[in-house]
């Protein structure tokens, strides 16, 4: 009798599972397989883990297979400083951006923008998508003057409330506008205010129901949207999820508003399995790209 219980028990669990596996509403990706962090992201144990053996992290997958179609690589800057300066694992310099895109010119790689995926264009064999989070002022007056020397584009996701109350370490709006109007660079979203410091970002609270969480989370994407759109003169169409977390609950929302997001899973990313889950490789300046991408 035991065993015919323990038997009954452990076929209700895999009926349980197998409904879960079958509920596209449990999963906050377009590829159920892998978590929302990937487990060699360097910055997942916080701020400051830098990588020791870089070699880890070279590309999961070569960049066109005939099975799965092309791949893309999105690489993940955030501020850009002067030569000299200090950085942290979030920071480059100047010169090592200018190496950066120096090296994508050299080796064949072509720069795309999320416009250009939203719209089905056909990408090179060898594309790249360069990815500036938060709306530094460094990606104004140093990475953008870089990107015009090497015509190479890229989306910058500003967290819209440091620009809309004027901080000055941050951009502004005329900033942002300019560069969107060079066609060398789109500006994204990045929230409003929930890249906070309690690292949440969109992930709904534990003791959160479904209606206090879209109270609080969907009008911070909207303004977002509705500001840039005011002060840019073009609705964003590229999110990045604050912190690289999605969320179940917000994903109708991200689809509905958005055409490209994009996480902080580390690897290429297969075009084939949609847009909202793009991974990125964070540069910083310990790891040259050729780690990430093949030559």
């Amino acid at each position: 009798m035991k065993k015919l219980h323990l038997s009954s028990l452990a076929l209700a669990v895999l009926m349980c599972l197998g409904m879960l596996a079958a509920c596209p509403a449990f999963l906050p990706r377009a590829d159920a397989s892998a978590p929302l962090e990937h487990p060699l992201n360097p910055w997942h144990g916080g701020l400051g883990q830098q990588v020791q053996n870089s070699a880890q992290y070279r590309p999961l997958a070569p960049y066109w297979t005939a099975e799965a179609g092309p791949s893309l690589y999105v690489l993940m800057y955030h501020d850009v400083v002067p030569e000299g300066t200090p950085c942290n694992p979030w920071t480059v310099t100047d010169t090592r951006l200018r190496e950066d895109l120096q090296w994508l010119a050299d080796n064949g790689w072509t720069t795309v923008l999320p416009g250009q995926l939203a719209a089905g264009d056909p990408i090179p064999e060898k594309a790249v998508m360069l990815t500036f989070d938060d709306g530094y002022r460094g990606n104004y007056e140093l990475a953008y003057p870089l990107l015009q020397d090497f015509q190479a584009k890229a989306v910058i996701s500003i967290v819209v409330s440091y620009v809309d109350g004027q901080n000055p370490d941050f951009l502004t709006w005329d900033m942002c506008r300019e560069m969107s109007q060079s066609g060398l660079v789109e500006i994204g979203s990045h929230t409003y205010a929930s890249h906070d410091a309690n690292q949440r970002g969109i992930r709904r609270l534990d003791t959160e129901t479904r209606d206090q969480y879209e109270a609080r989370v969907l009008p911070d994407l909207q303004t977002s949207i509705d500001l840039i759109e005011e002060h840019v003169g073009v609705r964003p169409g590229f999110f990045a999820y604050p912190n690289g977390w999605a969320e179940p609950w917000a994903m109708y929302f991200i689809r509905s508003h958005f055409s490209v997001a994009a996480t902080t899973r580390y690897g290429p990313s297969r075009l084939s399995a949609g847009l909202y889950d793009l991974n990125r490789y964070n540069v910083s300046m310990g790891i040259p790209l050729s780690d990430f991408l093949p030559a």
